[in-house]
């Protein structure tokens, strides 16, 4: 395929980057590899933190003898500042040295993971987990703006697809972790786990990598940095309370949440509005105008909205509709999820190599295509279906498990696309913003599409399950017999039809993604050289 009239020449891309100045060192060829290394552990232990602390949060709240009510604002305090602090950090990095802002966010991380340990009350925790939260929003977009640095397109598609792979591992490696955590020590162990880790990252970054500083300095948009933090905030908070378990969550009528969700509303209007007129944006909306930017925006937005909310959406199916609320599901669904998490980082993998030969168009249609197969296996799941049916003792054949496998594949084969395509659009010194920009719309279709798609299956579910019995079905009156159990078997049927509309629903979602990618037009640049000079 041809670039598109929206997408430079390649002497665009490779003018600003030939016979750098010396100021913009990076690194050796030799030390690449492990710079990789070092971005690659501080985003795992981004990604991972908030599926560890998941796992032991009743046992952290027992130790603190903090109410129940309390889980909440310790998830939400992490998920708000993290995605306020993705396209913040986005915009530091093109403004000042990329290696001094990424080495920020792993300080200020590592130093709430160690007081969130030390945490007396839950006061306290809530404190260091936001601080916590703000310093991961580091890892993702100035991570990756320094692999769209230092790298040459070619070797960068590869590496891009070996890092977004991380978020698929975390899935998975973050709930074991926990569990193994708060069953051999104690729950503070859970936060003290990250510092060898960042500190590890930390040194290895310090011996390898060089200063990254823009040719030319900007300002900061600190209006739009407050107006983003207010309604992102006013946005997430009751997204959080209202997806909570029944008896804690907020409803959807609730003054608290009408009000904050109107306050967002104003912000965000605001924010826009800002964004749009002035010099020094923190967010350049100005390049939405662009197809192939707002096109791949919007697909990872929509691919957010889909994959976030898929491991919480298979754990509920397994342990209430497969195992009715009984036996091991826990360590059920962690063998499940390998069966999504494993290919997903393959294709995460593979479509970072498939960007050096191919345009961006093919593996995004593909890749999204493919998911779009698993997921239509998923809406026909029901109280008769088998976690899986294996071939041979090994090969999955059928079951809950074999859709999960194109599924997760597919969606990894866009991971890359939707970066690279947008780096690729902007010069170096807009790159920062550009990633976060792309990060920061991912983030928020998870956190919107987890709220939407379960309050989605609570809606349903009050509507197609049946009346109970007369005399009720209490638990203490014994194992169910007569109409009380064919009560519990018509519960169990209109629990799976209403997860299975969720998941139609997803694919409703995925297939309009596919519909958006195909404005995605343009290539991967070859030629560009990544600038390189001493260790910094």
């Amino acid at each position: 395929m041809s670039d598109s009239p929206e997408t430079p020449p390649l002497e665009a891309y490779a003018a600003p980057l030939v016979n750098p100045p010396a100021a913009r060192a990076i690194a050796r060829p030799a030390f690449a590899g492990l710079v990789v290394v070092g971005i690659l552990a501080c985003l795992l232990m981004g990604a991972l933190d908030n599926f560890v602390v998941l796992t032991a949060l009743q046992q952290i709240l027992s130790s603190l003898r903090a109410p129940s009510s309390s889980q909440t604002f310790i998830v939400s305090a992490y998920l708000i500042t993290s995605t306020v602090a993705v396209p913040i950090f986005a915009r530091l990095s093109d403004i000042y040295d990329r290696k001094s802002v990424f080495i920020s966010g792993i300080v200020i991380f590592v130093a709430g993971s160690l007081l969130a340990g030390l945490s007396q009350n839950v006061n306290e925790l809530l404190f260091f987990r936001a601080v916590q939260g703000f310093g991961s929003g580091d890892f993702f977009p100035v991570g990756l703006s320094i692999v769209a640095v230092v790298f040459p397109p070619e070797t960068r598609a590869r590496v891009t697809g070996l890092l977004s792979g991380v978020f698929g591992i975390a899935t998975v490696a973050g709930p074991f972790l926990g569990s193994f955590i708060v069953t051999t020590t104690t729950w503070r162990w859970v936060f003290y786990v990250n510092i060898p880790i960042g500190i590890a990252g930390l040194g290895i970054l310090l011996a390898t990598l060089g200063p990254i500083r823009p040719e030319v300095r900007q300002g900061f948009d600190i209006p739009g940095a407050v107006l983003l933090a207010g309604w992102v905030a006013a946005l997430m908070f009751p997204l959080v309370e209202v997806s909570q378990a029944p008896g804690i969550a907020w409803a959807w009528s609730d003054p608290r949440v009408v009000g904050l969700l109107l306050t967002a509303v104003v912000l965000g209007v605001a924010w826009v509005g800002w964004e749009l007129r002035t010099r020094d944006p923190l967010v350049p909306l100005q390049l939405l105008k662009r197809r192939i930017i707002a096109s791949s925006g919007g697909t990872t937005f929509i691919v957010g909205l889909v994959l976030f909310p898929l491991a919480t959406f298979l754990t509920v199916f397994i342990d209430v509709v497969t195992f009715q609320g009984v036996g091991n599901a826990a360590d059920t669904v962690r063998d499940v999820l390998y069966a999504l998490v494993i290919p997903l980082v393959f294709g995460a993998a593979l479509g970072g190599s498939l960007l050096t030969r191919v345009a961006y168009r093919p593996p995004v249609v593909v890749g999204l295509s493919v998911a779009a197969i698993g997921l239509f296996f998923l809406t026909t799941l029901s109280t008769t279906t088998p976690v899986w049916i294996l071939a041979g003792g090994f090969l999955p054949v059928g079951g809950i498990v074999l859709p999960l496998i194109p599924l997760g594949f597919g969606i990894g084969l866009t991971f890359p696309v939707f970066l690279l395509a947008v780096q690729n659009q902007v010069p170096e010194g807009e790159v920062g913003a550009a990633t976060g920009l792309i990060s920061f719309l991912q983030s928020l279709g998870g956190a919107i599409g987890v709220t939407l798609l379960a309050s989605f299956e609570e809606y349903r579910f009050g509507i197609l399950a049946p009346a109970a019995p007369a005399g009720g079905c209490a638990p203490s009156a014994g194992p169910p017999t007569g109409a009380c159990l064919s009560y519990g078997e018509a519960l169990l049927r209109s629990a799976a039809q209403s997860w299975d509309e969720v998941f139609t629903l997803m694919l409703v979602l995925l297939l309009a993604g596919l519909v958006l990618s195909l404005f995605i037009q343009g290539r991967l640049p070859v030629g560009r050289k990544p600038s390189m000079g001493p260790v910094g």
